[in-house]
Formats: C-alpha cells, sequence, structure tokens
C-alpha cells in the first residue's frame, strides 16, 4: 500500500483511540463504557460449563447449514445489492485522495485495511456468541475461520457491487469486460434453480418428520452432483469456521486460497468506482444534513410520498408527514407490502399442506418478534425528537406549539413500529391457519387479535413518547441524529436507555392494569365479553390520560432546552 495512506490509516486509528480515552474523563461517557463491559462479560464472555463434544454428524450439518446461509447472502448481494459501489468513502476522501496522485487500487487496499476493523469486531462477536463452550486454541481457530468467512463475503460483495456498477453504467463495453463474471453468476443461479427445484418435493416432505429428519435430508440432497457443484465453494468458504480443530489446517488451506482469490478480483477489477464513489459520498453527507431523507436517484422522477400533504390543515399534521416520508416512499412501502403478502399467503400454504414444523417454526419466530418489538422496537424506530433534536433551531421557528411537535414526531414512529408489529402478527397467525384449536376458538382469536390490536399502538406511543422525553430531560444520555452508537460504550448507553425505559414503561402500565382489571371484575359477573371490552377501554382511557398528561411537560422541555448545555450539535 501506498506509504501515505498506510500512515492516514495508522494515525487515523490512533486520534480515534486517543478521542475515545479522553472521553472516559466525563462521567457519563465512563458509566456507559464500565456498562456496556460488564454486558459483553456477563453474556458473552463469561464461560459456562462445557457441555459434551457435539457428534460428527452434528458438525456435518452445521457445515452444511453455515454453507446455504453463506450462499443466501452472495446471491442477496448479486440479486438485490446496491448499484452503487460497496467502498463508502467520506467527502472529505473524495475531495482529498481521488485528485491525488494514488492509483485506484492502492485505493482499494486502503478501503479494504480501514474495514478490517469492523471485520475483526464481528469475528470477536460472533466467536464470543458462537462458541461460549470452547476456549484457547479452538477458539482462536474458530475466530479465525470466521475472519475467513467475513473478508471472502466482504471481498465478494464488493466485487459484485463493482461489477454491477460496471455493467449498469457503461452498457455494453462494461459488460465486454465482465462477461466472464456475469456468465459465471448466471450459470450458477440456473444451476442452482435446477438443483433446488429437483430436490424441492423431498425437502417438503422432509419438513413434516422435524428437524433432525430435515436435515438429514437435506444432506442427502446435497449430496447429488449438481448440488454438490453448486455448493462446494460455499463448503470450502466456511470450513475453518464450522471444522473442528483436528481438521482446521486442511480446511483452512483451501478457504485461504479462495480469500486471495477475492482479493485479486477485487483490485484488479477493471471498472471505474471513483465518480459513483464521489456521488455516493456526497448523497451520503446530504442524508446526514438533511436527517435521513435520501434524494431521488439521478436521471429519475421523485418518488411519490406514502400520502399527499394538503395546502391547510393542522400544522403537526405536516411535521408527521415529513417523519413517516423520511422512513419510505410509496414504491419503498410497495415493495414490502407486496414482500409480506407473498410471505403471508406461502406461510398458510405450508400450513395448509400439512407442513407444520415449519410452519409452526416461522410463525412462533414472528409472534416472538413481535412481543419483542413492543420492548425493542422503539430502539429501532427513530424517526421523531431522537433524530430531529439536532434540527432543533429549525423546529422552534415552526408556528407550532411545543406540544404539537412533540405529539406529532411521536405519532410518526409509532405509526411505523405498529404497522412492523401488525406485519408480524399477521404472519404468525398465519402460520397457524391450519390449526384445529384455532376454529375451535376463532371468537376468542378474533375478539384477542382486535383486542391487541388496539391496545398495541396506545403502548406503542406511550412508549416512545417516554423514550423522546428522555431525549428532552436528559438528551446526554440519548443517542441523538440519525448515526448509531458504536463501541462498548455505545452499548453501555443503549443498556441504560433500555433498562432506564423497561421500567418507565412497566411503572407506567400498572395504572392502566389496575383499571383494566377493575372493569372487567365489575363487568364479568354480568358477560364475561363485555367484561373484556370493558377492561380494553379502561386500559386505553388511562393510557390516553397518561399521554396527555406527559405531552404538556414535555412541549414546555422542549421549548426550554438550551442547545450549549444540552451537549447536542446543531447541523
Amino acid at each position: 500500500m501506498n506509504r501515505a495512506l498506510l500512515f492516514l490509516t495508522v494515525r487515523s486509528l490512533a486520534n480515534r483511540a486517543r478521542r475515545k480515552l479522553g472521553r472516559l474523563r466525563t462521567p457519563r461517557y465512563a458509566i456507559a463504557f464500565a456498562l456496556g463491559a460488564a454486558f459483553l462479560w456477563v453474556f458473552l464472555i463469561r464461560q459456562p460449563a462445557a457441555p459434551p463434544a457435539p457428534a460428527r454428524g452434528v458438525a456435518e450439518h452445521r457445515e452444511l447449514v453455515m454453507a446455504i446461509l453463506a450462499s443466501w447472502a452472495v446471491a442477496w448481494s448479486w440479486a438485490f445489492g446496491s448499484r452503487r459501489v460497496a467502498l463508502t468513502f467520506t467527502l472529505a476522501e473524495t475531495d482529498f485522495l481521488f485528485t491525488a496522485p494514488v492509483s485506484r487500487r492502492e485505493l482499494i487496499r486502503f478501503k479494504l485495511l480501514q474495514s478490517q476493523g469492523r471485520v475483526l469486531w464481528s469475528a470477536l462477536i460472533w466467536t464470543l456468541v458462537l462458541s461460549r463452550s470452547e476456549t484457547g486454541t479452538v477458539a482462536l481457530l474458530h475466530a479465525l475461520g470466521l475472519w475467513i468467512l467475513l473478508s471472502t463475503l466482504q471481498l465478494h460483495r464488493l466485487g459484485a457491487s463493482l461489477t454491477r456498477n460496471a455493467v449498469t453504467r457503461h452498457g455494453r463495453p462494461g459488460f465486454a469486460r465482465h462477461w466472464v463474471t456475469v456468465v459465471a453468476v448466471a450459470a450458477t443461479a440456473v444451476a442452482a434453480a435446477v438443483a433446488l427445484a429437483a430436490s424441492a418435493p423431498a425437502l417438503v416432505a422432509a419438513a413434516r418428520e422435524g428437524t433432525n429428519g430435515f436435515l438429514t435430508i437435506l444432506d442427502r440432497e446435497a449430496a447429488r452432483p449438481l448440488a454438490h457443484a453448486v455448493l462446494l465453494p460455499f463448503r470450502v468458504l466456511v470450513g475453518p469456521a464450522a471444522a473442528d480443530a483436528p481438521g482446521w489446517f486442511r480446511a483452512a488451506v483451501p478457504a485461504l486460497l479462495l480469500l486471495g482469490a477475492h482479493f485479486v478480483w477485487v483490485t484488479r477489477a477493471d471498472a471505474s468506482f471513483e465518480e459513483s464513489a464521489a456521488d455516493a459520498a456526497r448523497r451520503r453527507a446530504a442524508r446526514i444534513e438533511a436527517r435521513g431523507t435520501a434524494p431521488a436517484s439521478a436521471g429519475r422522477p421523485p418518488a411519490r410520498p406514502v400520502f399527499r400533504l394538503a395546502a391547510e390543515g393542522r400544522p403537526a399534521t405536516a411535521i408527521f408527514w415529513k417523519n413517516v416520508i423520511a422512513a419510505g416512499r410509496v414504491d419503498r412501502f410497495g415493495r414490502i407490502a407486496l414482500g409480506f403478502v407473498l410471505a403471508a399467503a406461502a406461510i398458510a400454504l405450508l400450513a395448509l399442506r400439512h407442513v407444520g414444523n415449519l410452519a409452526h417454526l416461522i410463525g412462533t419466530l414472528a409472534g416472538t418478534w413481535a412481543m419483542f418489538a413492543v420492548l425493542i422496537g422503539p430502539q429501532w424506530v427513530r424517526n421523531d425528537l431522537r433524530t430531529d433534536l439536532q434540527r432543533l433551531e429549525l423546529l422552534r421557528s415552526y408556528p407550532v406549539r411545543g406540544a404539537s411537535i412533540v405529539a406529532a414526531e411521536v405519532a410518526a414512529s409509532a405509526a411505523i413500529l405498529t404497522l412492523v408489529q401488525f406485519m408480524l402478527g399477521v404472519a404468525a397467525l398465519a402460520a397457524f391457519v391450519a390449526e384445529p384449536w384455532l376454529a375451535d376458538n376463532l371468537r376468542v382469536t378474533v375478539l384477542t387479535a382486535l383486542g391487541v390490536g388496539f391496545f398495541i399502538p396506545a403502548v406503542n406511543y406511550l412508549g416512545l413518547l417516554l423514550l423522546n422525553g428522555g431525549a428532552l430531560l436528559f438528551p446526554a444520555w440519548v443517542r441523538i441524529g440519525p448515526t448509531r452508537a458504536a463501541g462498548i460504550e455505545g452499548l453501555g448507553q443503549n443498556v441504560v436507555v433500555m433498562a432506564a425505559y423497561g421500567l418507565t414503561l412497566v411503572v407506567a402500565l400498572i395504572p392502566a392494569g389496575l383499571a383494566a382489571g377493575a372493569a372487567w371484575w365489575a363487568m364479568a359477573r354480568s358477560a364475561a365479553t363485555w367484561g373484556w371490552v370493558a377492561a380494553g377501554i379502561a386500559g386505553l382511557a388511562v393510557i390516553a390520560a397518561e399521554c396527555r398528561l406527559l405531552l404538556e411537560p414535555l412541549g414546555r422541555a422542549f421549548e426550554r432546552i438550551d442547545l450549549p448545555s444540552s451537549g447536542i450539535e446543531q447541523r
């Protein structure tokens, strides 16, 4: 690598480490770092008693499953990967490095070296998660195997992006330069489709026999000549991560050769990425400046928003509209809705065809995620004040009361989160559509679904209101802006926020639970169904009253918040 680029990389790492260590002098960062380290120690590093070694058949199935997952990741990068080059240059790097006397290959090596920090961190985390019972040399070998796997997948994603960019930007000349790669990918896709079609009947039948039976049949079908040829590169790739200690070096040699081949492919790829990388850097800077709203693609008409904003109406509606379209537009929501309908139909078809084990697994996972989304979802959906406080002066310039701004900001995130939970819940119901207990208790199921459908949006709104209140009252402890908190201190900060959020949400729901229980007890003597209806109405009324009581003081806090003392960075 160019010595100047190597110096830049080393000095950047040193300055980043010095800055992070200097932040530990501040109590809130020191506490967050300590909590993050404690979380990693308790849940990842502290080893339980070592279980007995898995049987050889289990290890073989593990290699097969990992190979299939790796093949899906590669297929996704080719079919649905971004058309932009997967090299993330900052705007400063594009302005200084692209005009410097540095070759394209040196720039690629520079970014690959920079990305190794994320790869090594991911390999460490996955080693701690997947190899909790292993220590010493075995854990180190598995960590090296995961590093080879993740590095190769990253290089393949980059190579796929370079190839796609060359073909889409330059048309026939770009295809002429990369026809070997394109033909190889197309031939592999056709071979995989033929192998999957030939094995589909056996796999569908095996899904009724449980997990072990399904894996056994899957292993048998994967041994067929065509399927074996398709999966061979992926078996080689995951070999070091799935092998035991005696066979690790034998599996590592071909995997390292595959990694080296990807490195040569990427560094020698005849694709001009500078223009697209510079465009991507400018778009990324514009998204950060505009709090996450991505501009339309060049040469295409702007995408329509989810709903049109009227020329007149309540001012807070415009804020709600702004935050909703920041999450997605009609074309994106249309693709999500189509994918959801197809997925729900496929799950219901599996259930009706009595492929019970697979359908039940999908339904259980969907239902579990829907429940976890009540607690974890508000941390993911952040189209509210936790992002918009970076534009505090602009928000204050609107002729809207502080309470109305807070209500509209929270409503946008609550609507998006409720939509996600609704889709997961429908997928869970579709998985159990053929179960006798569902037909026998159809009335109870419908009433329960309706009750949850009315109750969950209120809980979402209350929870998001609490999180936005934390951002207003304690902005130094809440991540402000679209960027994600990274490192151990970021993990500790998330632990603090999640613990405080869970505790306050439980406390806030206690009055609603008491009111619902009292209403049910009063009405259950005359009619059980009306008792549940009264309980739901009472609980919703208490939650609505709590939200109303919180909005006014939070609106005043929004109007009084002081930027210099709050630690919020203005943009």
